[in-house]
């Protein structure tokens, strides 16, 4: 009997202890774990610190060998051997290069043939002579005929229809035929008639503005205000002199109107020269001619003023021991309102940075400690002026006003603290649908590619300044890495994506199976990986930066797909996942924002995957080439020594407005 009581009190100590010992164990256990994941982060943190100044000092030596015209060192490192870089010296990436140039060598020869005998022909020389114009080829099938260095037509060859298209420089005359035809006769007759007519008015109304150098009292009226008159150049058939400030930026310009014969000062038009001159005089009188620097400059001075004057700020700096001297002090770079103690010695100051506006906490010997900028959550100062021009241009402005709860997110792909990916995705709670939009990030905006705001600024920013130029109101972003993007596409197991034509980038190395082969998916579905999703989504050398941002789309909705298709019924699975991917992401959403969005929009079908393209609504040029006339971008090509500049996009007509336009059209499905 003993024995059958204390059988089971025996067990259950014994459970006891066992419970008790796994119990110590998980919590020792917990510890060393989120003791390893604390050890993992720092790791991370130095190997990040590592990278960089290895970027930086490979970066700093090829600058210094480049200096001393020594050949360029290649890096091997690690890292490199490891990943999926594109070898730009190997002999396969050049064997594909050459066998696609000499199909289009050989056909291009041919097609110069024809064309240059058709230039030749005895009849259309003939033709030339009598009207007095020479011929100047711009390109392989593109000329110009010129009288007198004055372009008179276009003429672009049309290979598939054997035909030429001539255009007149004036006007929009144009006749689409042979050389030799009737009617192609005719037009270069008829319309070098009008044209010499005309450039006798354009050449008479250019020589007449060149008379204001001569007016010694216009330049000292001018000087007066730290103006004078810039070196006059042609824009088109059209003569203008700019007007500069002391620092070489331009106020406004005068031009000729040569259709009409008139001279036009910034939206004023005038018949002759001396109302031109009492016109310019009236303009700066009664116009700010400050630059946009001076005036913000102004504007921040006066809420630094307003700040130091408002009773809860001063009742602030004296619970400080600090007292604000409204009289500020100036040098080259900076205007200081300075904070004294009680012995009147300077103890710090504001100080705002003329040349750029910002704002600087100071030491008590004028060394700046911190812009102001730095104590805000986002690093982004606005300042009261700004929020009333906000909203004033918000009354009046052509913004994009969604249907109620429909939201506008920016998903950026980065890179070494590049934005290379930057996706409008929208979800419209109307119609239950996602349409994604990609932004170039060669798109060049205000003076810089918009990528390049990322890099310098910030997602935030650079949400900023894209709701401005798309006209949307856009608030939320996603960053994430471009290498912790193969992490999340693994994690959910991989993505199936459907490619609509085969992908082949010799200059993309891949490594499978120990081997390095070129980047090559056939048409069709393919179930990817992170590392091949990356592929693809990188690939651009034998396609374009607009169909990788295709290709990127693609990727994207797959991810979308795959996540959906998983089935998550325990809400747990769901903050999991999320938590997970929160380690690889950048952004301003909480997990439970996440959450909230992956539920609402996880049954939205993808309506559309557009791109801002030269298809569209941009035109491609170079940035040192897009502000010259159509005349001077040829001559500038022309010059062996003309450095073009980067590759960039702009809207085309340089209209901003059809950006804007455009996207509304994206957005409604219109």
């Amino acid at each position: 009997m003993k024995h059958k009581v204390l059988i089971p009190l025996f067990s259950a100590l014994l459970i006891c202890t066992l419970v008790l010992i796994i119990l110590i164990l998980n919590s020792r256990w917990n510890s060393k774990i989120e003791s390893y994941e604390n050890m993992v982060i720092l790791n991370q943190k130095e190997l990040t610190a590592m990278r960089n100044t290895q970027e930086l000092l490979k970066q700093n030596t090829y600058q210094v060998r480049k200096y001393m015209n020594l050949p360029e060192l290649n890096f091997d490192t690690e890292e490199d051997s490891e990943s999926d870089i594109p070898d730009a010296g190997s002999f396969e990436l050049a064997a594909y290069d050459a066998i696609s140039y000499l199909e289009e060598f050989n056909s291009s020869q041919e097609m110069l043939k024809e064309y240059t005998s058709l230039l030749g022909s005895e009849n259309f020389q003939s033709l030339l002579r009598v009207l007095n114009l020479d011929y100047r080829k711009s390109s392989d099938f593109e000329g110009v005929l010129l009288k007198e260095r004055s372009p008179y037509f276009k003429i672009v060859y049309i290979p598939d229809e054997k035909r030429f298209l001539i255009q007149s420089y004036i006007g929009d005359s144009e006749v689409r035929d042979s050389l030799e035809s009737k009617e192609a006769v005719a037009f270069l007759q008829s319309e070098t008639r009008k044209l010499n007519t005309l450039y006798e008015r354009v050449d008479r109304l250019n020589r007449d503005l060149l008379q204001i150098y001569s007016d010694r009292n216009l330049r000292n009226e001018l000087k007066k205000f730290n103006l004078y008159l810039g070196e006059s150049a042609f824009s088109g058939k059209n003569r203008f002199i700019p007007i500069l400030r002391i620092d070489d930026s331009e106020l406004l310009r005068i031009v000729t109107d040569t259709e009409h014969s008139l001279f036009i000062l910034g939206n004023y038009k005038y018949e002759d020269l001396e109302t031109l001159k009492q016109g310019l005089i009236d303009y700066i009188n009664h116009n700010d001619i400050r630059t946009a620097s001076e005036r913000t400059d102004d504007l921040v001075e006066k809420e630094i003023v307003a700040l130091l004057s408002d009773p809860a700020f001063k009742q602030r700096l004296d619970d400080l021991g600090f007292t604000p001297i409204m009289q500020p002090r100036e040098d080259n770079d900076y205007i200081y309102y300075d904070f004294v103690n009680e012995q009147s010695l300077r103890q710090g100051a504001l100080a705002l940075q003329k040349e750029f506006g910002e704002v600087y906490l100071m030491d008590g010997d004028d060394i700046p400690v911190r812009s102001l900028k730095t104590f805000t959550v986002n690093h982004e100062l606005t300042f009261n002026f700004q929020l009333e021009q906000m909203k004033s241009e918000s009354s009046v402005s052509d913004t994009f006003v969604p249907a109620q709860g429909s939201e506008t997110f920016l998903l950026i792909g980065s890179h070494e603290h590049n934005a290379d990916t930057m996706i409008l995705l929208h979800g419209d709670s109307e119609t239950s649908q996602l349409r994604m939009l990609s932004i170039p990030r060669d798109l060049y905006y205000e003076g810089r590619k918009i990528n390049s705001i990322y890099r310098e600024f910030g997602p935030q920013r650079l949400v900023s300044e894209l709701s401005s130029l798309t006209g949307l109101s856009i608030t939320k972003y996603i960053a994430i890495d471009m290498y912790a993007f193969i992490d999340v596409v693994n994690l959910l197991g991989g993505i199936d994506v459907r490619l609509d034509e085969a992908l082949v980038d010799p200059t993309y190395k891949v490594r499978e199976n120990g081997r390095w082969s070129t980047l090559y998916y056939t048409a069709g579905t393919h179930h990817l990986d992170g590392i091949a999703a990356l592929r693809i989504a990188r690939s651009r050398h034998t396609s374009s930066d607009f169909e990788r941002a295709v290709r990127q789309q693609k990727v994207i909705a797959a991810l979308k797909d795959k996540a959906v298709n998983m089935n998550f019924t325990d809400m747990n699975k769901i903050y999991e996942l999320i938590r997970i991917t929160g380690k690889y992401v950048q952004t301003n959403l909480s997990t439970t924002d996440m959450v909230k969005y992956f539920l609402s929009y996880k049954d939205y079908n993808i309506a559309g995957q557009h791109v801002m393209n030269t298809d569209n609504v941009l035109y491609a040029s170079y940035t040192n080439l897009y502000r010259l006339s159509d005349e001077e971008q040829r001559a500038a090509l022309e010059d062996e020594s003309f450095y073009k500049g980067g590759w960039i996009v702009l809207p085309k007509d340089n209209d901003w407005t059809i950006i804007k336009t455009y996207i509304r059209s994206v957005l409604t499905g219109s």
